[in-house]
């Protein structure tokens, strides 16, 4: 197999293997690693739709349905901006930053397990790389 396209299988096998695990350790809350991102994300303050799709890499449709999920279960909240009606700005409820405020820790110590292979060097030069990927070829389309 060529080597760029087993490096891409590899990296395609490796980010499922890792979101199996971060959902494992949310399933007693019911709540999803792509749902508990977009609630540790809002901890710092309202984030437009569109900006959460930008940093997930995620198109736009799939973050309406996964905002739709967390909007249900009374997490956030959706309103339009005043200036920009075309633009969707989220919140947290009360009840979803007591849910991120937990979910932080659950998250943190399965991820610590998850890259404990790694040793702090490799996961500096993982993250940099990793990092370097995205910017190269993030969806123009979820911009």
């Amino acid at each position: 197999m060529d080597d760029c396209l087993s490096v891409c299988n590899l990296l395609k096998a490796a980010a499922a293997c890792c979101e199996r695990q971060l959902n494992d350790s949310l399933s007693d809350l019911e709540i999803s690693h792509c749902q508990a991102t977009i609630l540790l994300k809002l901890i710092e303050g309202p984030v437009s739709m569109s900006v959460l799709s930008k940093e997930m890499c995620c198109h736009k449709s799939n973050i309406t349905q996964i905002v739709g999920g967390l909007e249900k279960k009374g997490f956030i909240e959706r309103a339009s901006l005043e200036n920009d009606k075309r633009v969707t700005q989220l919140t947290l409820t009360t009840k979803g930053k007591n849910a991120a405020l937990g979910l932080k820790g659950v998250l943190c110590g399965r991820a610590t397990d998850c890259m404990g292979v790694f040793s702090a060097s490799e996961k500096k030069t993982f993250a940099l790389l990793l990092k370097k990927y995205i910017e190269k070829h993030r969806d123009p389309k979820a911009e």
